[in-house]
C-alpha cells in the first residue's frame, strides 16, 4: 500500500541537487512544489448563489406562487383545474411526477416515491428565479437513494406548454438523454453529478427540466435535493492552486491560477533542463499566459502565449539549456482584460532530458541478476497495454486456429509468455484496481460503480511518478479513470469521452487507434526522458462489429443483416415481461442467452460463430494498433529501451457455458494473457506456473530497478522469468477464489 514514507523518499531522491556526487533530478513538478510558491496578484472572487431544489425548504428557488382564486374553475391541456395542480406543486416545492408513480410527496425532508414503467419528474423553472440569459448549464446534481435501477437521467425542454403526454413522448424518441449517469442502488445516500461536456445548454432555455430518477419499475426513491449548475458558478468555484482539471476529457495534474497572478518558485535546474506544460482555459474570454526566469539579475521572459480558443490544452516544451544548473526563480504569470479569469497550468514540470532514473540500493536481487543482460539495464520506458474483455484463447499465441494477433505473437515469442495467469475479478471497475495496485479485491474493497480506490493505495502511475517517469495514461471506459480513482500519479489522462468515434469511422468501442496516435503524440516530447504509459484499450469489448477491414476479416458479408434478423426472432418470441424497452431490441449491453436463442428457433451455435468472427476481427484491429506502437518506437529511438507488458482485465462469454458477457466465474473469463517483453529481449521465456494480475506491478518495479511498495499482496515474477525459482513455483489458483469469498461475490463478478 502506498504510504507518506514511500511517496516522500521518492519525492526526496529526485530533489537532490546535483553537487556532492548526488544524482541530478530526474524531474522538479511545480505541482509538487507549490507549498513553497510565491503567489502575487490573488484577487477576491464573489461565489455564486446557488440553483438548488431543497427538500427540507432550505433551498434557493422560491416556491410556486399559491393559486389564484380566479383559477379555480380553469382547466388545462390535461383536464386538471390549474388551481388543483398548482396545490399539489405547492406541497411538493414545484414538482410534479408523471407515468404512474405511487405515493410521491415530501416525507421528512425528501421527495419520495414509488416507480412506475417510465417514472419522470417534471418542474418548471421559475419566472421569477434570477438567471443569466447568456449563462450555460454545466452540470446536475441529484443527492438521493433509490433502491434499484442502472441510470439517472434529466432532459431538457423550452416548450411553455408541456402537458404530460408530450413529456413522455419527447423521453420516448430522445436518442439518449441529454445527461445521464450510472446509478447506485441502496440503502445509501449518493450525489450524482450529471454532466455532458460535450453540449451546451443555454440556462434560459431549460423552461422544463424533467429527471428520471431510476430506470427499474418499482423502484422507491429519496430524493434530497435537485441543484442546477451555472457555467459560471462551476467557473468561479475552482480552486486556485494545484489540482486535477480536465479540457475536453483530457485530465492533467494542474496549477489553477485567476489573472493577474504570477506564481514564482526557486529550483535548482538540472544539467539538460527543459520545461513540460500544457495551457488551457475554460472562459469565452483571452487569456494571456507567460514564463520568466530570474538568475538574480531581474525577469527574462522566455516564452508567451495568448489562448483565445477555450476548453483544450495546448502543449508546450519550453528550452531552459541556457540556464542549466543554476540556481533560478521561475515566474509563471497570467494576464486577462478582466481580473479573475481563471488559467490552467497542466502538468509543469521542468525535466532533465537524457536522465536516467537510478536503481534502488538493493535493485540487484537474484532475479535481476540472472535475466540476459545480468541485471544492468533501467529501462526508460515502461508501457502497460490492456486490451479490456479479451480472452487468451482467441489469440493464436494461445492456440487459437485465426491469425488474430500476429504482433502479440511475435512479442510472446521474442518476450516472456505466462500461460495460465488469472484476473483477480471479471468486471473492469474490480479487476482493473487490482492490477494496477497489486491488492486483492478484497483489500482495496472496491465492489460498486460508486466506489473509489483509497488514496492510501500506491497505484503503478505512482510507482513510476515517484521515481520520475513522465506518466501517461488513457482510459477507455470510466471506470478506469479518475471516476475509480485509478488516475493517481498520472500527470495526463485522456478519458473515453474525448474520443470523436463518429468522425473516424468506428464505433466508440475500438478505442485503440485513437490511444496509440495519443500516445505517440505525447512520446515526441518525452522520448528523452523516462516514461511510464498505462494504455487502456476497448477494442474487444462489445459492441464487437469492428470498423474496417476488420469487420470482413472472418465475417460474411452478409452475416451483420443476418445476425439482426435473429436477434429480431428473439425479441420478438420473449413475453412482455422479458421485453427491452428500447423498441424491443437487443443492444450492445444485452445479448440473448441460449435457452432464449433455441425458445426463438435460432441456432445458438450459429449465433455465437458471428459474434465470434466480428471479437476476432476487432482483435486484429487491436494488434494493427500494436504493431504501429511498437513501430512509432523504433521511429523515436527507443523501442530497444522500453519494457512492454500486454494484458487483459478479464475475458468474455460467448455461450460457452449457455450464457454471455463476463458476469461468471468460468475459465473463458477469469483466464487471461500476459507478455512480457524486456528490453533487447530476443529469446523467448515460457512460465506455466498459475500467476495473478496482481503480480504485474512488482514484476515491473523489480524488472526496472525500483523498490515496491510496502502492502501489496502481489509478488514478482521475475525469479520465474530468470530461472531462479524452484520448478513448479507460480501462485495457487485458489486464491482468487479465496479473495472472492471474502467479498460480495454477487457485486465483484458482474458485467463491466
Amino acid at each position: 500500500m502506498r504510504n507518506s514514507d514511500f511517496v516522500f523518499a521518492a519525492a526526496a531522491a529526485l530533489l537532490l541537487s546535483s553537487c556532492g556526487g548526488s544524482p541530478e533530478p530526474v524531474a522538479l513538478r511545480l505541482v509538487d512544489l507549490f507549498e513553497a510558491a510565491t503567489v502575487e496578484g490573488t484577487v477576491a472572487i464573489d461565489p455564486v448563489e446557488p440553483t438548488e431544489w431543497r427538500f427540507d425548504g432550505e433551498g434557493t428557488i422560491p416556491l410556486p406562487d399559491p393559486p389564484e382564486e380566479e383559477d379555480e374553475e380553469a382547466g388545462n391541456e390535461d383536464g386538471e383545474s390549474t388551481q388543483d395542480e398548482q396545490e399539489d406543486r405547492q406541497a411538493t416545492f414545484g414538482w410534479a411526477a408523471l407515468n404512474d408513480i405511487d405515493g410521491f410527496e415530501v416525507v421528512d425532508g425528501r421527495l419520495v416515491g414509488t416507480s412506475g414503467e417510465l417514472p419522470v419528474l417534471h418542474v418548471m423553472r421559475p419566472d421569477a428565479l434570477v438567471v443569466d440569459e447568456d449563462d450555460l448549464l454545466q452540470a446536475v446534481e441529484i443527492t438521493m437513494q433509490v433502491s434499484a435501477g442502472t441510470r439517472v437521467a434529466v432532459t431538457f425542454s423550452g416548450a411553455r406548454q408541456l402537458n404530460e403526454e408530450r413529456i413522455l413522448r419527447t423521453i420516448r424518441n430522445a436518442p439518449e438523454p441529454p445527461l445521464s449517469t450510472e446509478l447506485e442502488p441502496g440503502d445509501e445516500v449518493h450525489t450524482y453529478r450529471l454532466e455532458n461536456p460535450g453540449r451546451s445548454f443555454s440556462v434560459g432555455g431549460l423552461r422544463n427540466i424533467l429527471v428520471q430518477p431510476t430506470d427499474a419499475a418499482d423502484a422507491e426513491f429519496a430524493i434530497e435535493s435537485v441543484r442546477l449548475i451555472t457555467r459560471k458558478e462551476h467557473l468561479r468555484s475552482i480552486a486556485a492552486g494545484p489540482g486535477w482539471q480536465g479540457l475536453d476529457e483530457i485530465y492533467r495534474e494542474t496549477i489553477v491560477s485567476r489573472a493577474p497572478e504570477r506564481v514564482e518558485l526557486d529550483l535548482a535546474l538540472p544539467s539538460r533542463p527543459w520545461l513540460d506544460l500544457a495551457i488551457g482555459t475554460v472562459e469565452d474570454h483571452p487569456v494571456t499566459f507567460s514564463v520568466a526566469i530570474d538568475t538574480g539579475s531581474g525577469d527574462t521572459e522566455l516564452w508567451r502565449r495568448t489562448v483565445t480558443l477555450p476548453r483544450r490544452w495546448e502543449t508546450q516544451r519550453i528550452d531552459l539549456a541556457e540556464y542549466a544548473d543554476q540556481q533560478v526563480t521561475l515566474a509563471l504569470a497570467l494576464d486577462g482584460d478582466d481580473d479573475g479569469l481563471t488559467g490552467f497550468w497542466g502538468a509543469p514540470v521542468v525535466r532533465n532530458s537524457g536522465a536516467r532514473v537510478p536503481r534502488a540500493v538493493d535493485a540487484n536481487t537474484d532475479a535481476r541478476l540472472a535475466l540476459a543482460d545480468g541485471g544492468s539495464s533501467t529501462p526508460q520506458g515502461v508501457i502497460v497495454f490492456l486490451g479490456d474483455t479479451l480472452r487468451r484463447d482467441h489469440l493464436d499465441a494461445w492456440g487459437h486456429n485465426r491469425k488474430t494477433a500476429p504482433t502479440l505473437t511475435e512479442l510472446a515469442a521474442e518476450g516472456v509468455r505466462f500461460a495460465d495467469a488469472i484476473s483477480m475479478a471479471t468486471w473492469t471497475k474490480v479487476a482493473v484496481p487490482s492490477l494496477l495496485s497489486s491488492v486483492y479485491p478484497a483489500s482495496h474493497g472496491i465492489v460498486g460503480t460508486a466506489d473509489r480506490l483509497s488514496s492510501s493505495a500506491t497505484t503503478m502511475a505512482e510507482a513510476f511518478r515517484g521515481a520520475g517517469y513522465a506518466t501517461f495514461a488513457t482510459s477507455s471506459v470510466s471506470f478506469t479513470g479518475k471516476m475509480t480513482n485509478v488516475h493517481q500519479g498520472v500527470e495526463v489522462m485522456h478519458e473515453r469521452a474525448s474520443i470523436d468515434n463518429g468522425n473516424l469511422g468506428h464505433s466508440s468501442a475500438k478505442t485503440s487507434r485513437t490511444y496509440v496516435d495519443r500516445f505517440l503524440t505525447w512520446l515526441d516530447d518525452h522520448h528523452d526522458v523516462p516514461f511510464f504509459a498505462f494504455i487502456h484499450v476497448f477494442d474487444p469489448h462489445d459492441p464487437f462489429e469492428p470498423y474496417p477491414p476488420y469487420d470482413l476479416m472472418w465475417a460474411s458479408p452478409t452475416g451483420k443483416e443476418e445476425h439482426e434478423a435473429r436477434l429480431e426472432q428473439v425479441a420478438d418470441s420473449l413475453d412482455d415481461d422479458r421485453r427491452i424497452r428500447d423498441g424491443n431490441r437487443f443492444g450492445p449491453e444485452r445479448f440473448p442467452n441460449s435457452e432464449e436463442l433455441e425458445a426463438a428457433g435460432v441456432d445458438p451455435d450459429v449465433y455465437a460463430a458471428h459474434q465470434l468472427d466480428w471479437y476476432d476481427g476487432s482483435i486484429r484491429g487491436m494488434d494493427a494498433e500494436i504493431a504501429r506502437l511498437m513501430e512509432g518506437l523504433e521511429q523515436r529511438g527507443v523501442a530497444g529501451d522500453t519494457l512492454l507488458a500486454f494484458v487483459s482485465d478479464h475475458g468474455e462469454e460467448f455461450l460457452d457455458h449457455g450464457g454471455v458477457m463476463h458476469d461468471k466465474l468460468h475459465t473463458p473469463v477469469t483466464r487471461i494473457p500476459l507478455v512480457i517483453k524486456l528490453p533487447e529481449q530476443r529469446e523467448g521465456v515460457e512460465v506455466d506456473a498459475v500467476v495473478e494480475s496482481i503480480d504485474v506491478l512488482p514484476t515491473l518495479l523489480e524488472a526496472v530497478g525500483l523498490r515496491a511498495p510496502e502492502g501489496i499482496d502481489g509478488e514478482s515474477l521475475l525469479p520465474l522469468v530468470g530461472g531462479r525459482a524452484p520448478a513448479g513455483t507460480g501462485i495457487a489458483a485458489p486464491s482468487l477464489i479465496g479473495s472472492v469469498r471474502r467479498a460480495d461475490a454477487d457485486l465483484l463478478f458482474r458485467g463491466s
